[in-house]
């Protein structure tokens, strides 16, 4: 018997369901399923599969009377489709490989029953409907039904890092009540487990995570508040969802399983006391005292209702008085929706985030019109004193205020970590690699609008720690290490900075591969007188790679430059330390908001220019033996012991300055990942906090800046992008 095109129609029906809102029924939709169904009613009788017919006929009974809004429990209806769905690929499935489906359908067709009160024939000789009686059989549940171990195997490995994904965010939520993207975040794995334990079997597991899911998809449309009572009930049904798959791993193992340690039917009906609004940790009035307080009943008629529900603990109130034709559904809706105002934590609110940043740029405009005062003030000689004083306490003011603001932006970098955590896992899944993650400093705060831009950096590096420097267990255990490698992900805010490490515990870097790697590919010509960190700083550069092959991860030579340049991009510095059979640590700084920079203002000609203060190592007014001219290197200063290249910042930007040569002028030592230079300047003119300004569309590219910034005395600033800078002097 020829089952594939049975089995295609079936795909095609899965899919179409997936967009199927039996809430909010969109009648195309429905249409397109109806249709599908009554192509999969004809296929399966021109092929004898009765039973397949049968419930094909069940489920368009149940969608005709969905769309005729003539079933109440949308819920019960939703989930009914989908198990017929499930029931008829498996009967499907059976007939191909077998020629017969032994399995019964007749618990479905109860159910089909109970909701609609219409009976489908189960027999083989018919798939028409009828008012037969009939008798479901009682269902022993098999808590593991095993089918296939590798699918198994691949649920449990799924299914624990679904449990993990839950517990980040179900902490995030409690922190977040109101932010229903972290709800979405909860369910999605929740809807997931409860997927695939459909598809394998594993009935409870799959009504655990089910009854989860109703619980968030209720908080998530706002008919209950999220309460301290709902997070712990969720992180329970977690915890109690991850003890019946380490059950299920255990029983593939042969280990005896205890089924006693859980009790499920209480956790449900935690579930269920919760959906029903009964919180007793939160002081929010019930539904019924709220449709009393609204005079929409008395206290006399709540209380026969509530007596009338006695008989079935887990009716739902407003059910009850709807159903007696007492209050209107809308009436019960407006009664839930102040339930949830009721519960809302009055201390946070949430703001748009175009807000905000409107926010930060008009305090900004307010430093800058700071600056202008303050320089105003010291071109004044007789400056009246208690102005004086006035103006100085609006300072303090501004400058707390935009501490202040800044703030506001500021979010954990804990989301950015677990991520990474995440990615770990699959990397060392894919190398054949053991390696643990651990994690410091979760709670840091970052700007958000850096959180996206620091991501990729972040991740190139993790890829080469887990690449490049760990060893494979095999490795690690001759080499006297633990079998299992260390990543550490460490954050901490130092001198308005964020710090963030990436070390690992692996071979650290080579620096006599890097030397050759760099003297082959031309980018020096001699090793002497280089630092570790001078050699380290070379596997920056593009197209050098010194992996022995190539993966899918690295190798090519590509990545650590795009790392470098992202980082340059946010006005970060990046640092490597490295001991080689110990480990090596990639250190990032960035500032902590992009919104303001700290830089020192300096002077050539009539021009001011900032420079970022995280670049500068220092400033000097070099003796004229400190200046040399070498052949093939150009103009030189030695500073700090060292030869550095001199870059005349006048030559640059073709402006006239006030002294050409570097011994009447000042030197600026600055340094980007490629080395340090000397930059020559007219005047210092002081250290500042300015904000930062787009220059626009037309000259946000320009090679040498980053921005601009309006200075104290009304002129614009042009705020130095020192890595550009370098590249222009270079040539490139």
């Amino acid at each position: 018997m020829n089952c594939d095109a049975m089995i295609s129609l079936l795909d095609v029906l899965a899919q179409e369901y997936l967009f199927l809102d039996c809430k909010n029924i969109d009648i195309p939709t429905a249409g397109k399923l109806l249709n599908n169904l009554e192509s999969i009613i004809n296929e399966s009788q021109r092929n004898k599969i009765y039973q397949l017919s049968s419930c094909a006929t069940g489920l368009s009974q149940i969608l005709e009377k969905i769309i005729l809004d003539m079933i109440k429990d949308k819920n019960q209806a939703a989930d009914l489709l989908e198990e017929g769905i499930r029931l008829m690929q498996q009967i499907a499935d059976s007939f191909k490989n077998t020629g017969k489906y032994d399995g019964s359908i007749q618990e479905f067709l109860g159910k089909l029953v109970a909701l609609t009160g219409v009976a489908i024939a189960g027999n083989e000789s018919s798939a028409t409907t009828g008012s037969a009686e009939i008798n479901v059989p009682e269902r022993k549940e098999d808590p593991f039904s095993v089918q296939d171990e590798s699918l198994m195997r691949d649920f449990i490995a799924e299914g624990l890092e679904y449990i993990e994904e839950i517990e980040v965010n179900i902490l995030n939520l409690e922190n977040e009540p109101e932010n229903k993207e972290y709800i979405n975040t909860i369910f999605r794995p929740f809807h997931s487990i409860k997927g695939v334990a459909s598809f394998l079997n594993l009935e409870t597991i799959r009504a655990l995570a089910h009854c989860l899911e109703n619980l968030l998809d209720k908080a998530r449309n706002g008919e209950i508040a999220v309460t301290a009572s709902l997070i712990d009930v969720v992180l329970d049904g977690a915890d109690a969802l991850k003890t019946l798959i380490g059950q299920l791993r255990d029983m593939l193992e042969g280990k005896k399983v205890d089924e006693s340690l859980l009790d499920i039917p209480a956790l449900k009906a935690r579930v269920n006391k919760i959906e029903q609004g009964f919180d007793t940790e939160v002081g929010a009035k019930k539904i019924g005292e709220i449709l009393v307080d609204e005079g929409i009943i008395s206290k006399e008629k709540l209380a026969q209702t509530l007596k009338l529900n006695e008989g079935s603990p887990d009716k739902k109130i407003g059910q009850t008085l709807i159903e007696e034709g007492i209050v209107k559904p809308k009436q019960i809706s407006q009664a839930l929706r102040k339930q949830v105002d009721q519960v809302t934590d009055l201390t946070t609110i949430r703001v748009d985030t175009t807000k905000l940043d409107d926010l930060i740029d008009m305090v900004g405009e307010l430093v800058i019109t700071q600056s202008m005062i303050q320089q105003d003030l010291k071109n004044q000689l007789n400056a009246d004193k208690q102005l004086t004083r006035d103006i100085s306490q609006f300072f303090r003011i501004t400058s707390t205020l935009q501490q202040v603001a800044t703030t506001l932006r500021m979010i954990p970098i804990k989301q950015t970590f677990q991520r990474l955590t995440r990615l770990v896992r699959d990397l060392a899944k894919n190398a054949g690699k053991s390696i643990s993650v651990e994690l410091i400093g979760e709670d840091t705060e970052i700007d958000r609008n850096m959180v996206d831009e620091i991501y990729n950096p972040l991740v190139h590096m993790i890829r080469n720690s887990v690449d490049h420097g760990l060893e494979t267990p095999e490795d690690r255990i001759q080499l006297g290490k633990s079998e299992k490698g260390l990543i550490q992900l460490k954050a901490y805010h130092r001198g308005g900075n964020i710090v963030i490490e990436i070390t690992d515990d692996g071979k650290g870097l080579d620096k006599n591969k890097i030397l050759q790697k760099a003297l082959k590919n031309g980018m020096i010509q001699s090793e002497d007188g280089l630092t570790d960190s001078e050699i380290y700083k070379f596997i920056f550069l593009p197209g050098l790679s010194t992996a022995e092959k190539v993966t899918d991860v690295s190798g090519r030579g590509v990545g650590m430059d795009v790392v470098r340049q992202a980082v340059e991009k946010l006005r970060g510095k990046i640092e490597i330390e490295s001991t080689a059979g110990f480990g090596t640590t990639f250190i990032t700084r960035f500032p902590l908001t992009l919104a303001i920079i700290d830089g020192m203002i300096v002077k050539v000609g009539t021009e001011s220019y900032i420079l970022p203060t995280i670049s500068i190592r220092q400033a000097l007014r070099p003796s004229q033996e400190a200046y040399t001219n070498i052949v093939g290197k150009g103009e030189m200063i030695n500073a700090m012991g060292h030869l550095m290249p001199l870059i005349r910042l006048y030559e640059i930007f073709k402006i006239e300055p006030k002294h050409r040569e570097p011994w009447d002028g000042i030197v600026v030592v600055v340094d980007s990942e490629s080395g340090s230079k000397c930059l020559l300047v007219d005047k210092i003119i002081g250290k500042a906090e300015v904000v930062v300004k787009s220059l626009g569309e037309g000259l946000k590219n320009i090679k040498g800046l980053a921005g601009g910034a309006i200075l104290g005395d009304g002129r614009i600033g042009l705020i130095i992008d020192i890595e550009g800078l370098f590249e222009l002097s270079e040539g490139r």
